[in-house]
């Protein structure tokens, strides 16, 4: 197999005095970004945001952009919106995915920060969860079955300094007579890794497959039965949400379902790519 493309991303959350800091620093074959957000932790309100750009396709760089329009907005579940509004005015295509991994970051590093948020203890903010996570993915739909309550998993209720890490890493790879879309998520709670097999015209998914390495209950396990439902369909133009449906829904994992997401997404860049180098060539 020969590597076509390569994509790597480092999601840091890091408690300081007074704010959270999250960074979500991307490297990959096409470019090289940051997405910076200083939050307040009890309120999750962002008190400073920077986008910066070392690299993009057509070259190295060094831009650092202050965007004032997040100072003062909450981030949290359901920030789609704000966000967009927020960073329209950026060039690059990569801000918005790169800030919503920022906010997916700060609710997952909410395990360490359960006081300053309001709760008094684990089992309260685990009861929030459980309550308004209810049916989401399969281990909140299945709480009945589940042996393992969240901190148990986590092994401690306190960090101090870098409280929560993510890597993804997705690579694709050329097979002769089709490609190979390798992609990985390993956090401070989750490891989670898919493998799909695309015909040669890089958009027909032949097989499909996931292996859940870290899990927060063996009912996690389940969620990878999904994966064969996306066998013999087209993976260019199938959006997010109709990948959470054909992956389970809330029967389904959150993180395979988003780990999938970016594999289409490294297949369309590749396109992209190969379109600009076409028009370079031709120019």
């Amino acid at each position: 197999m020969q590597c076509l493309l390569q994509r790597n991303w480092h999601l840091m959350v890091r408690k300081e005095v007074n704010a959270v800091l999250i960074e979500v620093i991307y490297c990959g074959t096409d470019g090289e970004y940051c997405a910076r957000l200083w939050l307040q932790p009890q309120t999750f309100l962002v008190s400073r945001a920077q986008w910066e750009v070392k690299r993009t396709f057509e070259g190295a760089c060094d831009k650092v952009t202050d965007l004032p329009g997040l100072c003062g907005v909450e981030l949290y579940f359901n920030s789609g919106t704000v966000l967009r509004e927020a960073l329209s005015p950026l060039p690059e295509g990569y801000a918005l995915s790169l800030f919503a991994d920022a906010v997916r970051a700060a609710i997952q590093a909410e395990t360490f920060l359960f006081q300053e948020r309001g709760y008094s203890s684990t089992a309260e903010y685990d009861q929030y969860w459980n309550t308004n996570y209810l049916n989401a993915c399969r281990y909140y739909s299945h709480l009945d079955r589940v042996r393992t309550a969240w901190y148990e998993h986590v092994g401690i209720d306190h960090r101090s300094g870098n409280i929560f890490n993510r890597i993804k890493s997705h690579f694709l790879y050329g097979t002769g007579d089709g490609y190979r879309l390798n992609g990985h998520l390993n956090d401070s709670f989750h490891g989670v890794s898919t493998d799909l097999e695309l015909a040669a015209d890089g958009a027909t998914i032949l097989r499909a497959g996931a292996t859940l390495l870290r899990v927060p209950d063996t009912v996690c396990l389940e969620s990878a039965q999904f994966l064969r439902k996306l066998e013999g369909r087209l993976l260019n133009g199938m959006g997010k949400k109709e990948i959470i449906q054909l992956l389970g829904g809330g029967e389904g994992c959150v993180h395979i379902y988003d780990t999938v997401y970016d594999s289409m997404e490294t297949m369309k860049i590749y396109r992209q790519m190969q379109g600009n180098r076409q028009r370079q060539g031709n120019g």
